[in-house]
């Protein structure tokens, strides 16, 4: 049991600094469309717009002029481009309608961009249904390094709150096991294992989002998208840990008063001597 509990906190503790990188070697990323779009993003640099507008879906093409090509195209630092790299990937089927959003970032000697192609796929059919470029200050790897310098109260908060909270549950979890309860311990259990409602946190940008109808395992959580992507903390209220502690000895008496109960209800037999 407590070889358990390490691991688990453990994994709670250091989930945050476990990113994925190199997604373009991740096999959940269709590799023929990613270089699909690769490939179509390349086109638009080069400036080869009949086959970056000869592959746009019809609900878009009209939209799109040489001049607009041409503006995109500015977002794209000067200089010899130095690497390309896959920082995003979303694909999902519905109804039989394949759809894909890919962001690649471009280092070049002038600078750093972000570009991206959705995509969707009908009856075999590939067509373009989004284009956009973006130009970046810094890496993305760089703009969304984990850091404590200059962060806000919320920041430290949260922070201090998602490694206070799994803790708070894990002890709290160990006394539950421990603690005798007459009826459906299991239920109390549950009960303590997941924060409810919770916060989220963008910690590269600061945004937040709070949720009142949320369940949180042990309270709290840490991930990386990617090494290109923020850290997203979320925190729940530990409401189960800590109905469990303003009800513990009741509990406890509860389960003393139910083996007495039980003891006079069946009485040892009292021995007899011949």
């Amino acid at each position: 049991m407590k070889i358990i509990l390490r691991i688990l906190a453990l994994t709670v503790l250091y989930w945050p600094f476990l990113a994925f990188a190199d997604l373009s070697e991740n096999n959940l990323v269709p590799k023929e469309e990613m270089n699909f779009a690769k490939d179509y993003l390349g086109k638009l640099r080069n400036r080869d717009f009949d086959y970056v507008t000869g592959l746009m879906d019809p609900e878009i093409a009209s939209d799109v002029s040489p001049e607009k090509l041409e503006h995109m195209l500015s977002f794209f630092p000067e200089g010899k481009l130095l690497s390309t790299e896959l920082i995003g990937s979303r694909v999902h089927t519905i109804n039989g309608v394949w759809t894909g959003n890919f962001t690649f970032e471009y280092q070049f000697k002038g600078g750093w961009a972000l570009a991206n192609a959705a995509m969707k796929r009908v009856d075999g059919k590939t067509t373009v249904i989004g284009l956009n470029v973006y130009r970046t200050p810094a890496s993305q790897k760089e703009l969304n390094r984990f850091s404590l310098s200059g962060k806000s109260t919320l920041h430290y908060l949260l922070l201090a709150m998602s490694i206070i909270v799994p803790v708070f549950i894990l002890v709290t979890l160990v006394f539950c096991i421990k603690t005798p309860i007459q009826k459906r311990k299991w239920l109390w259990i549950l009960f303590v294992l997941f924060g409810i409602g919770s916060i989220s946190l963008n910690w590269t940008s600061g945004a937040y989002q709070i949720k009142i109808l949320h369940l949180q395992l042990f309270g709290a959580g840490a991930t990386y998208a990617s090494e290109y992507s923020p850290l997203l903390l979320t925190v729940g209220i530990p409401l189960g840990a800590i109905i469990f502690w303003f009800k513990r000895r009741t509990l406890i008496a509860q389960s003393r008063a139910g083996d007495s109960d039980q003891q006079e209800a069946h009485p040892e037999p009292e021995e007899r001597s011949v």
